[in-house]
């Protein structure tokens, strides 16, 4: 047997546990601890290892099941058992002090002790060592001379104040059964481990993996929202991210996935604002054969169920229709869906992440997007702020690009000064996504050489050089502080052009737009000078 602790409250007791691992050839670890110090010793077993079960008795396993989620198979003594103890306390005295926890103890069993016994018998119950003393005490005053259970640190107790304690021993067949039922969980668990592995390796051969994780996301100004978003990876609510196009919010999707106890299932994504509504319904649920013209034989299996056991990603989610968003919500709401043109309900479990390019609070307020869909899907909602409120980002991620660049190409590509300060200056409207195009571009462009001249930068980015950007360069070009040196008058207008081109950060598309001439023009006064 594998993965399996035992908690044992005495020494026969480990001994007997041994001794039936042995002829049943299995391998467990045995701990002879109870109640409190169980609790630690096991939280000190789990950092060096992962057990798949844990076997105790009594409250010392009703202490483990409240301060650890791995199944607890009770180790706990027959009524047979139990009998055997009082009446060997019966012969010490027929004032009989019992304890044990208070969910453990059937009282119509205490009533037919007492009637097959004759005995008087008296119930303290106890949850955790200070209640175990208490009782004790408590047993003391009430006359008891013979204590049953409490395991060894009852019996030191019950000596301490002059009565005879008595141990509740398991039987052989009780630990056999708790370790066989041991085994038959340790068993179930590794299906399920091989199931997943199965499904894994399915998604891979289907492409339904997620392939960023949260390492591979940067910037200092995105920090605080990936740890938000890796709370959010722990549990099974529905996530909405909101963001501009090409703030990568897929890319968080998948990394939520890869980060959260459903990795082991698929990761399935669809853009809703790419089908239109017939075939996003079909695309979503699935049809049966003959749902409509054309359908496929036999039907097609919808991205809900190919994504059972792991995560959909729904893109675009506020261009879905007001229908298909009441079909949606009957998804989320039951677990359950109806394939096109079928009548049967299926069960599913899949954990939707939506995203969204707009605030869907606008939609619910103008009436395009179901309210109550909305909050359904807004259980942890998280914002991704475009590239041009984190300017600070930018290196960083162009850093992070060129390291993949290098990887993919071979060899490191180098930037020019003039193009690092483009991509410093320009507004990026297509945030993350056009940044990593423009890169890719340059890549092209520059190859394994030199940077490029500028009127070649000029002709293969006219992003950087027009439009918004240029109103990133907010200093007057002309001012009343520009002084040039006496000279000829090509001298001075070299002078002033170098002054100018300074207060435009090294941008000559920019000062020659500023001063009314041709790029061209500019270019061919610089190289005369």
């Amino acid at each position: 047997m594998r993965k399996i602790v035992v908690t044992s409250a005495y020494p026969e007791l480990t001994a007997l546990v041994k001794e039936i691992v042995n002829e049943m050839h299995g391998e467990i670890t045995v701990l002879e601890v109870v109640l409190e110090d169980a609790v630690e010793q096991v939280q000190k077993l789990l950092v060096k290892e992962q057990p798949a079960v844990l076997v105790s008795r009594g409250a010392t396993a009703e202490l483990l099941r409240q301060n650890f989620s791995l199944p607890v198979v009770p180790l706990a003594p027959s009524e047979i058992d139990i009998l055997e103890a009082v009446a060997q306390a019966k012969k010490r005295s027929l004032h009989i002090g019992y304890l044990s926890y208070p969910n453990l103890t059937d009282a119509e069993f205490l009533r037919k002790a007492l009637d097959i016994l004759g005995v008087t018998l008296k119930y303290y119950p106890y949850r955790n060592i200070t209640e175990l003393s208490a009782q004790m005490e408590q047993a003391h005053y009430d006359g008891c001379e013979a204590i049953v259970g409490g395991g060894l640190r009852g019996l030191r107790l019950a000596k301490a104040y002059g009565m005879e304690g008595f141990l509740i021993y398991s039987s052989r067949s009780t630990v056999v059964g708790a370790l066989e039922r041991a085994q038959e969980i340790v068993t179930l668990q590794e299906q399920k481990e091989e199931e997943a592995e199965r499904l894994r390796r399915a998604s891979l051969a289907k492409g339904l993996v997620a392939r960023y994780f949260f390492r591979d996301l940067v910037g200092p100004a995105l920090r605080d929202t990936i740890h938000k978003a890796e709370r959010f990876s722990s549990v099974h609510a529905t996530v909405l991210i909101w963001g501009e196009s090409g703030t990568g919010k897929e890319l968080f999707a998948q990394s939520i996935h890869n980060n959260s106890p459903w990795s082991h299932g698929p990761f399935v994504a669809l853009n809703c604002a790419t089908l239109p509504e017939h075939l996003l319904e079909s695309e979503l649920f699935g049809y049966e054969e003959g749902a409509f013209t054309g359908a496929k034989r036999g039907g097609r299996i919808g991205l809900f169920e190919l994504a059972d056991g792991g995560t959909l990603f729904l893109d675009e989610i506020g261009k879905m229709s007001p229908s298909l968003q009441a079909g949606l919500l009957r998804v989320l709401q039951t677990k359950e869906l109806r394939r096109v043109g079928g009548d049967r309900m299926i069960p599913v479990n899949v954990r939707v992440i939506a995203a969204s390019n707009e605030d869907l609070q606008v939609g619910v307020e103008n009436g395009s997007f179901r309210s109550d869909l909305y909050y359904r899907l807004n259980v942890l909602k998280l914002y991704l702020p475009p590239l041009r409120e984190r300017p600070q980002d930018i290196l960083t991620i162009v850093d992070s690009f060129l390291i993949r660049f290098k990887k993919k190409l071979g060899y490191q590509l180098h930037m020019s000064s003039e193009f690092t300060s483009a991509i410093q200056s320009y507004h990026w409207p297509g945030n993350v996504r056009e940044l990593e195009n423009v890169l890719e571009r340059y890549a092209v462009l520059v190859g394994e050489g030199e940077p490029p001249a500028y009127q070649e930068l000029l002709d293969s980015f006219p992003e950087f050089w027009t439009g918004e950007s240029t109103e990133l360069f907010h200093e007057p070009l002309i001012s009343s502080d520009l002084s040039v040196q006496p000279g000829t008058l090509e001298d001075m207008e070299i002078q002033l052009i170098s002054i100018l081109l300074e207060r435009c950060r090294g941008n000559k598309s920019l000062l020659a737009e500023q001063l009314g001439i041709s790029r061209t023009t500019l270019w061919k006064k610089l190289q005369l000078h």
